[in-house]
C-alpha cells in the first residue's frame, strides 16, 4: 500500500488517481502518448517499471509517489533524479524507504544480487547523457509544482532510487506531499487538490517539451517526442 496517513489515506490509491489525471491532461493538451506501469491496484516490481519504459522506447519516465516521515510536521514536495551520491541524509532516507519495496518482490524478479545491479546501473547512468537531462526535467517539474501548489519547497535532490535505475531516458521521481502530515493528508484527499497536482505536473512536462523541441531544432533534428 506504500505510505499511509493518520486517517488511512493510502499512497497506492492517491498516486494512481493523480497519475491517471496526469495521463489524461498530457494526452488531451499536449497530444502525447502516455503509458502507465499500472492502471489498477496491483504491484509492479521496481525493475519491471523501467524495463517497461525501455521496451516501449519512452522519451521520459516519471515516477509519482507520496512521502512519509516519522515526524508528522514534515511537509512539502521534493523531486529526485538518480545519482550514486545522495544530496543529503534526508535524501538517502527517502531513497531507502522507496527501495524497501523490493522486499515485496519475488526472488526471481530481482535478477541476482540486487545491490551489484544497482551499483552497475548508477555507474552507467552517471556516465550517460540522461543524468543531465534528468536533472533539468526534475528542476522544471519541481518549479511548476512549488509555484502552483503553494506548498513547502523541499528542493530538487539526487539519490540512488532503484525504481529509476536502468531507464534509458530522462527519469525523475516526484514526491507530491506527505500523507503522514495531517494537514497535507486532508488536502491530498481532495479531488480538487489532486487535479491541481496533476495540472502542475502537466505544466512542467509542457515546459520541458518546449525545451526539448528547441534543443532538437538547434541540433537540426526533427522534434518527435513520444512522452510515455
Amino acid at each position: 500500500s506504500g505510505a499511509s496517513g493518520p486517517t488511512g489515506l493510502q499512497e497506492k490509491e492517491l498516486v494512481l488517481d493523480v497519475t491517471r489525471r496526469v495521463k489524461k491532461l498530457v494526452e488531451d493538451q499536449l497530444g502525447l502518448k502516455v503509458l502507465l506501469t499500472r492502471d489498477a491496484d496491483f504491484f509492479v516490481a521496481l525493475r519491471d517499471r523501467t524495463s517497461f519504459a525501455n521496451r516501449e522506447r519512452a522519451d521520459l519516465f516519471v515516477s509519482i509517489h507520496a512521502n512519509a516521515h516519522r515526524q508528522a510536521a514534515a511537509d512539502g514536495v521534493e523531486t529526485y533524479f538518480l545519482s550514486s551520491e545522495a544530496t543529503d541524509s534526508a535524501a538517502r532516507q527517502v531513497a531507502a524507504a522507496e527501495n524497501g519495496v523490493v522486499q515485496l518482490e519475488r526472488p526471481n524478479d530481482r535478477g541476482g544480487n540486487r545491490m551489484d545491479i544497482v551499483k552497475a546501473i548508477l555507474w552507467d547512468l552517471a556516465q550517460s547523457e540522461f543524468q543531465m537531462e534528468s536533472e533539468r526535467l526534475a528542476a522544471i517539474v519541481h518549479d511548476s509544482m512549488t509555484q502552483t501548489l503553494r506548498i513547502a519547497n523541499r528542493g530538487v535532490k539526487q539519490a540512488g532510487f532503484y525504481v529509476l535505475g536502468g531507464a534509458a531516458m530522462p527519469a525523475i521521481l516526484v514526491e507530491i506531499g506527505f500523507v503522514t502530515n495531517p494537514r497535507e493528508e486532508r488536502r491530498l484527499k481532495e479531488t480538487r487538490y489532486r487535479e491541481e497536482i496533476a495540472r502542475a505536473i502537466l505544466t512542467g512536462l509542457a515546459e520541458y517539451k518546449r525545451h526539448w523541441n528547441q534543443k532538437m531544432r538547434a541540433a537540426g533534428e526533427p522534434a518527435t517526442a513520444r512522452t510515455r
